[in-house]
């Protein structure tokens, strides 16, 4: 193979490198993007003139920023496997290659067919992995960094101990089907290990998941049963408790009426409303796995003396985001409202609202009281900043990163008259 010839494949590999990315992670590349990616391939071309394969080094360690500074982890994890398919595309075709050598005479012609017979084959392997990347973004396993990390170290060495062990010299065409093999198994293998083990992790999780989901929905039948209870005791009761009255009434001791009616007879109501107000709102939620999430965190709200209410003033049948993203959006909203309202003293309130925007979008709203000497709100985001105490900042950090991942989803967060104000604007894809 001439330098010339190596250099189109080096240039047409590392083209292909950046269009795997942008398959199986779904990515739509800016100008900017578009700008760094060439300066990336033009670097790399000229880097393989001087220091030949070890040019993937310097392609891995770029590309590789590149997708963390995107898609955090698990675009590190997505140009990995990008060298995966780009290896396996270039034994499949070598394969292919050996067969077809002896029926093409014109070497360029055989050229042109490999060149075409390894784009195929890469962009076929990559909208297969494409379908593995989906099941993991809609996972837990997308947001668990000792996963993510563990999956990128073993990806990595089994990528250098290809690199190391791929023979640098010429060998004979049975000599290249033997090894075309090898490596096959050896990456099929490796794909087949992750694929079972984060199934397996994902069954293990949707388990707990689900028994979660049973408890919380067993916390909210007794809470109703709660409310039943109450409500039939007050039926009950009623009659002696107006008969009370009766005294003040016949006396005509409008003053002692009222003192006894404040007193008395309103903490009752208020007592009512407090554990009515929990609940009401949520039948226009038709979202059940959030219904149950909802259910929980009022009841820890509850437990707290909290004062909270949401409104949900038309009914929300889906919500156009993964659900696993959601409910982590979700609960690491409500689970700091409710941290901040355990500090303050006067009357703490936190207010939850889902809006329906016709069928363009739907917004997720959570306020509550803070405290007046809150930090600003770009600092609340960065990563390990917390108001709780060292290396507990990750609630804020999280939520950030997983609605700047999710393109139809837009965060916006302020503070206002005292109040700590967090809008989730989850946009529809069809809108």
């Amino acid at each position: 193979m001439t330098i010339l010839d190596s250099l189109i494949l080096s240039l047409f590999q590392s083209t292909l490198l950046f269009t795997i990315i942008k398959i199986i992670n779904k990515l739509k590349y800016s100008i900017k993007d578009y700008i760094t990616i060439s300066c990336i391939i033009i670097l790399s071309t000229i880097l393989f003139i001087n220091i030949d394969t070890k040019v993937i080094f310097f392609l891995i360690i770029t590309t590789s920023v590149l997708m963390y500074l995107k898609r955090r982890i698990i675009g590190v994890i997505s140009v990995l496997i990008s060298f995966f398919i780009l290896y396996m595309s270039n034994f499949v075709t070598i394969w292919i290659s050996t067969i077809l050598y002896d029926s093409i005479e014109v070497n360029y012609m055989f050229q042109g067919l490999y060149l075409i017979i390894f784009a195929i084959i890469t962009i076929g392997f990559s909208v297969f992995i494409r379908f593995f990347f989906n099941k993991l973004y809609s996972s837990y396993l997308s947001l668990n960094k000792i996963y993510l990390a563990i999956v990128t170290v073993f990806l990595l060495i089994a990528l250098l101990l290809i690199y190391f062990y791929l023979p640098n010299k010429i060998m004979s065409f049975a000599d290249i089907k033997f090894l075309v093999i090898l490596y096959a198994v050896f990456i099929i293998t490796i794909a087949i290990l992750i694929i079972t083990i984060s199934f397996s992790i994902i069954r293990q999780i949707q388990y707990k998941r689900n028994m979660q989901e049973i408890e919380n929905y067993y916390k909210y039948t007794l809470q109703i049963e709660k409310i039943n209870h109450e409500m039939r005791k007050f039926r009950h009761d009623y009659v002696n408790i107006l008969s009370t009255l009766s005294d003040f009434i016949r006396e005509e001791d409008m003053e002692g009426l009222r003192d006894y009616f404040h007193s008395e007879i309103l903490p009752m109501q208020d007592s009512m409303q407090m554990n009515a107000i929990k609940i009401n709102g949520i039948e226009n939620l038709h979202v059940r796995e959030i219904k149950g999430l909802l259910t929980t965190k009022i009841l820890q709200a509850q437990e707290k003396n909290i004062r909270i209410s949401i409104e949900v003033p038309e009914p929300i049948e889906k919500i156009d985001m993964p659900i696993i993203n959601l409910s982590r959006v979700i609960g690491i909203l409500l689970d700091n409202a409710i941290e901040a309202s355990e500090k303050i003293t006067e009357d703490p309130l936190i207010r939850i609202a889902f809006i329906k925007n016709e069928d363009t979008s739907v917004t997720f709203i959570v306020m509550n009281k803070c405290e007046p000497d809150m930090p600003k709100v770009h600092t609340l985001f960065q990563e390990n900043f917390s108001t709780k105490g060292k290396n507990r900042g990750l609630g804020l950090s999280t939520l950030k990163e997983l609605t700047d991942s999710t393109t139809n989803v837009l965060l916006d967060t302020t503070i206002d008259n005292n109040y700590f104000i967090q809008k989730v604007e989850i946009l529809n894809s069809d809108s």
